[in-house]
């Protein structure tokens, strides 16, 4: 009676969701599909792009809509994350349907299968379209696959790849200002070699706006700002499965915002670094101040971190650093969810993680660490201080472990409060029924 019901509310909306504003982006003649999934929109054939890790599609719209999956095998079951959505579906035979009303980034999972998702990345209906026109525009066109390689980005100037675009090439910005990269389409990093080129790379740059693309197969830090202040990444997504492929490095940056952003890499989701010269020669040793990641979701696959500070901390300080409302869907490697690798000088403090859902978390839950690491080249330790967790909540198949560990006397962890940090239903009241490890670490506080 229940799936009678909804059935109807399904029909019945299509009608409604037909009144708002629906924008569909045609594939490049030469894109490839995706062998196992169909997907229509108010009854619309939206294209599926196949790629290594998963199966993806994306729209614009406003009002609401009607989504329909067609999996080419038999469904016994699906996952819609993030599950704080709480998308009401229906299952008949080989197809999943839901309404939206608002855009997401979502992740299907059919059969528990998390190997071969299908990502639907529904965004709002763009605004400020750029003139291909303008001389300081560069217009990648629909119905194209480009092939520039190296773009290089100069001050004032708007990159924009229009959906139904796919640009195989690289993006470079160094010393420059107002800088905008925007669009609906596609940025393909799979023709390069590992480590050979990241698909944004962003330096010593000022005032700089990333927006609505995808980003694909990502051959080293997937979209790092370096150095830089007053950065905007909106809307973002990323898919990538390759070794090093970081989403979003923050280094030695400040005034960093990073919103609404859907990021699904085999390495660290989100890392905040300092003083770290793998692709460049010039100082990135300074101060990261005012970092906010907010209203996003997170996969971090095999290798890696979720949310991650470190391990590179080559500057005084890494302070003002906040994590709010994001729902890390999967965290699949050993290495961390919530992490603090401080392995140089760096004092890290005033760290704020706040209403995040954790659905699934296979290594460690918080992981603070004070080290020496691979990657350590200062002689002198750090410090952890002032770090705040409040109304987090895990769920998972196995109730994860956590560890606070200072250096020495010295180089202590100091202040770390957990507010309503809920793991598998159970509140965390101690050290001990959180499954928490600590060594060298004051003031650990729970409320």
């Amino acid at each position: 009676m229940k799936k009678f019901l909804l059935a109807i509310l399904l029909m019945g909306s299509v009608m409604m969701a037909n009144a708002g504003n629906l924008i569909t982006y045609d594939a490049p003649k030469d894109a490839e599909a995706a062998p196992e999934f169909e997907l229509e929109v108010n009854g619309q054939k939206i294209f599926v792009y196949n790629n290594r890790i998963a199966a993806l599609a994306y729209f614009s719209f406003d009002g609401k809509v009607d989504i329909k999956i067609t999996f080419l095998s038999p469904v016994y079951d699906f996952d819609i994350r993030p599950k704080s959505r709480n998308i009401k579906a229906e299952l008949s035979r080989n197809q999943v349907r839901f309404l939206l009303d608002k855009p997401e980034n979502l992740s299907v999972e059919i059969n528990k299968n998390i190997k071969r998702p299908l990502f639907i990345f529904a965004n709002p209906l763009e605004t400020n379209i750029p003139d291909k026109a303008d001389k300081n525009v560069i217009f990648f066109e629909a119905g194209k696959i480009h092939y520039p390689d190296e773009v290089f980005i100069k001050s004032n100037q708007t990159v924009y790849i229009e959906g139904g675009a796919i640009v195989r090439g690289h993006f470079m910005t160094d010393k420059a200002q107002n800088i905008k990269i925007l669009g609906r389409g596609i940025l393909d990093n799979s023709r390069y070699l590992k480590g050979e080129h990241r698909p944004i790379e962003i330096n010593q740059c000022e005032n700089v706006l990333i927006e609505g693309i995808i980003l694909t197969e990502s051959r080293h830090w997937s979209c790092a700002s370096t150095a830089s202040n007053h950065v905007t990444y909106n809307n973002l997504k990323i898919v990538s499965e390759n070794d090093w492929d970081d989403g979003i490095d923050i280094v030695g940056s400040q005034h960093v915002l990073v919103n609404n952003c859907f990021i699904r890499t085999k390495d660290d989701c989100i890392a905040i670094k300092s003083g770290v010269n793998y692709f460049t020669k010039f100082n990135s040793s300074f101060t990261v101040d005012d970092v906010v990641v907010q209203n996003s979701v997170m996969w971090n696959g095999v290798w890696g971190n979720a949310l991650k500070i470190g391990f590179e901390t080559r500057s005084d300080t890494i302070k003002n650093i906040t994590f709010r409302n994001c729902d890390l869907i999967h965290t699949e490697g050993p290495e961390g969810t919530f992490t603090i690798h401080n392995g140089d000088r760096a004092v890290v403090k005033n760290v704020l993680y706040e209403d995040i859902r954790v659905e699934d978390s296979k290594g460690w839950l918080i992981d603070f660490k004070i080290l020496f690491s691979q990657y350590s080249k200062d002689k002198e330790r750090g410090k952890i201080e002032d770090v705040r967790f409040r109304n987090i909540t895990v769920e998972g198949d196995r109730f994860p472990y956590s560890q606070l560990l200072g250096f020495d006397k010295t180089h202590r962890i100091k202040g770390v409060t957990l507010e309503n940090f809920v793991i598998h239903g159970t509140k965390v009241t101690s050290t001990f029924n959180g499954m928490i490890t600590t060594n060298y670490a004051d003031e650990i506080v729970f409320k």
